[in-house]
């Protein structure tokens, strides 16, 4: 909530306070340098350019807030020139090239720029996978991986008139031949690829060195999967021969001992590459020339209050000595933060990593070669919080949001919370749990019957899986899972039983707060998931009471379900479903091993979707599992049968 106040109130803060300025009774000498730094330090003081995937494409609002607030600046600086002659000119230095950082990072994360920087990466990848025969490979040694990490210029931000220009500098990207036009690249000594990285034989790269754990050369793995993603954001796909190459890759990475801790450590990264592209000013501060701009332009911010100081510590102005030294103190401390939060970024550790595989010299160099591993050895904290958010029906069926807060009146400013939407404690993703939805990937996609198949439970359970949608069969097994969880004692389980439960409660949890909070991350249509929710809790209501009716009592009045009356139900379903687990499964161990693997095959068969954008925005709230989920199924070339048809569009990206 504070982040979101202080983006939508900076740009109504900067132009109430300049047109103060304007309007004062008196003149001040001092007003063109306050109005300067106002515009040129606060203006930029965030490394967050939107709060919210729409904000992206208004990077042209963006871009005239920033030119009325300069025109604005630059007036009163012209008028104020016969008094202050000497720093006319370094004030409009220091006022143009500060602003428009942010509407140059959201101008490069917009849809029309993102599709015509990935259209090369699409016509690159569309002929990668033709360069070698599948047993050239070696995906231990990345042999035959020629996935772009970084090209010369790639990321620069180029307007409509300088395309031209820029397309005659790009050497090595080649006009293709009819009929289908497709770029190519020459990959030459200025292009980084994932196989350059591996057989870089610096010290930094080695694990003898610098990258024992293999980080490293995984931070420019990311990288270069990232481009993937992208990809898909803009309506690109990859070739299915090379899906099968990257899925060769993957299954690799996950045959390696802790492998599947490298894989979703991977994912995980490509994703803070993802959320810094659409939400900071990392990809824009990290170009030659806005860095050389920035370092050349810190000494000329602060002279300018030094040289105030000094006039006014002459004069024995104490008011004045006292503001200028805070906006001294001020200048720093948000220089200086945001420069040491550009180079221990990933987009710098890539920038410099891909230096030192191509020049000689920072190879040969052990002074830049300790430096980079130091900068490396910094991880920023990012939003994702390697946790689940949980929702129980059977504990939160009975709440209702409070009136006062959520009303007719408050619904314009605030999103509306709906009877029983009440999250539980959420808890951190487990090891068995990556290791369950690991073991799950080799299984064709379906609502769950692969794993009652390979527990020989299809003929007596199979009912519960062919349900009329995705959120019908969640609810349900979500239902029976608390049923088993309160029924079935779990005091004496094994270890590898403890893990079990773990895995089916928590994925059961988490599914059902998908269902409840996140509808545009399953299949179906999300206001369809949203009505069988709503109807979900007024069944529980009905059938097994209020709020003043214990735990015990709720699954006492799950087990006198007529089933007969409430049969079509999914409150009664979900009851019918646990009484067959706990009555029909002999050992309770293996009623743990039954669910986690259902649930497993649940979390795979939701993931593939066509909504990036929904994804994206649950980015800015710190992501969510399936997200990571959806990136490694995208990689692979993993889909839902079309025949389920619940697949829906996205409604705002196209």
């Amino acid at each position: 909530m504070g982040t979101l106040a202080t983006y939508t109130l900076t740009p109504a803060v900067i132009a109430y306070t300049l047109g103060l300025f304007q309007s004062a009774p008196f003149c001040s000498p001092l007003f063109p340098i306050w109005a300067t730094y106002l515009v040129a330090v606060l203006g930029n003081v965030d490394s967050y350019t939107a709060h919210r995937m729409e904000d992206i494409e208004r990077w042209k609002s963006c871009r005239v807030d920033s030119a009325v607030n300069c025109i604005m600046t630059s007036w009163m600086i012209a008028t104020y020139a016969i008094l202050w002659n000497p720093l006319v000119c370094i004030l409009f230095v220091i006022l143009f090239l500060n602003v428009n950082e942010r509407a140059r990072a959201l101008m490069l994360a917009s849809n029309s720029v993102m599709q015509k920087k990935c259209r090369l990466i699409a016509d690159y990848m569309s002929t990668e996978h033709q360069w070698n025969n599948s047993s050239d490979e070696d995906p231990a040694t990345m042999r035959g991986y020629r996935y772009l990490v970084r090209v010369a210029g790639d990321a620069k931000v180029h307007s409509s008139w300088s395309q031209a220009k820029w397309r005659r500098k790009a050497a090595p990207w080649l006009d293709g031949d009819a009929p289908h036009y497709r770029q190519l690249l020459e990959v030459t000594d200025e292009v980084t690829t994932v196989e350059k990285v591996w057989n870089c034989k610096g010290r930094l790269l080695s694990v003898s060195g610098g990258d024992r754990n293999g980080r490293l050369k995984d931070l420019c793995l990311s990288f270069s999967l990232f481009k993937f993603i992208c990809l898909r954001f803009t309506g690109y796909s990859l070739p299915r021969e090379a899906h099968k190459k990257l899925w060769r890759l993957i299954q690799h990475m996950l045959s390696e001992e802790n492998g599947y801790e490298r894989v979703f450590r991977v994912i995980e990264v490509e994703l803070a590459f993802l959320f810094d592209l659409f939400y900071t000013k990392y990809p824009v501060n990290l170009h030659r020339r806005p860095s050389v701009y920035k370092l050349l332009l810190f000494p000329i911010v602060v002279a300018v209050p030094l040289i105030l100081l000094y006039g006014a510590i002459l004069n024995k102005d104490w008011f004045a000595i006292v503001a200028i030294v805070l906006l001294l103190t001020s200048i720093l401390v948000v220089k200086l933060t945001q420069f040491g939060i550009m180079i221990f970024s990933e987009w710098a550790k890539v920038t410099y990593i891909c230096k030192y595989v191509r020049s000689e010299w920072w190879r040969r160099n052990k002074c830049a070669g300790t430096l980079i591993e130091i900068i490396c050895r910094v991880w920023l904290v990012k939003p994702w919080g390697r946790q689940l958010r949980q929702y129980s029906l059977l504990k939160s069926y009975s709440y209702s949001p409070p009136k006062c807060i959520y009303n007719r009146l408050t619904a314009a400013y605030l999103d509306q919370k709906r009877d029983g939407q009440k999250q539980i404690a959420p808890t951190n993703l487990s090891t068995e749990v990556k290791k369950a939805i690991a073991r799950s990937l080799e299984k064709y996609l379906e609502k769950g019957q692969a794993s009652l198949r390979l527990n020989d439970l299809s003929d007596v359970l199979s009912w519960a899986c062919n349900l009329e949608t995705t959120t019908h069969v969640i609810m349900v097994w979500h239902i029976a899972t608390a049923f088993c969880e309160h029924e079935v004692p779990h005091a004496q389980l094994s270890q590898e039983q403890r893990d079990d439960f773990d895995v089916a409660t928590k994925l059961s949890q988490y599914l059902a707060y998908l269902v409840a909070f996140a509808p545009r991350l399953l299949p179906g249509h999300p206001c369809r998931t949203e009505h069988v929710f709503d109807c979900v809790v007024s069944e529980a209501r009905v059938l097994i009471g209020g709020s003043l009716v214990s735990m015990e009592e709720r699954i006492q009045k799950l087990k006198v379900i007529d089933n007969e009356q409430c049969k079509e139900t999914i409150v009664g379903r979900g009851a019918r479903l646990g009484m067959q687990l706990v009555n029909g499964v002999a050992s309770e161990g293996r009623i743990w091993k039954v669910l986690a693997n259902f649930w497993a095959d649940m979390m795979l068969y939701v993931a593939p979707s066509n909504d990036t954008v929904a994804h994206g925005k649950y980015l800015t709230t710190g992501g969510e599992f399936v997200t990571h989920i959806w990136v490694l199924v995208s990689h692979a070339g993993i889909t839902r049968d079309p025949r389920d048809g619940e697949e829906h569009d996205d409604p705002e990206r196209n």
